[in-house]
């Protein structure tokens, strides 16, 4: 298992998205972002809805990002957002 560390760790760095997904709610359209950005444990994995932030976690593994990721999404998923 690869485990990052973060010697000279000053603020967050964006790294991209895991996943962007959509669901009308009484006629209004809500989008939900996973953002990926550094940690100075590791990476953080971000939830927005419609920028408002739902949730965070940090996780020390390249695949425990992997699996934070498609567990956030099937939940999200089966809350009938698309």
């Amino acid at each position: 298992m690869s485990v990052l560390q973060r010697d000279h760790w000053t603020e967050p760095a964006h790294l991209g998205e895991g996943f962007r997904l959509h669901k009308d709610r009484c006629g209004r359209q809500l989008e939900a972002i996973c953002h990926l950005q550094t940690h100075p444990l590791g990476w953080e994995r971000v939830l927005t809805i419609n920028a408002s932030l739902q949730r965070s976690e940090v996780v020390r593994s390249q695949d425990a990002v992997l699996d934070l990721t498609e567990g956030w999404k099937a939940a999200l998923i089966e809350k009938g957002w698309r």
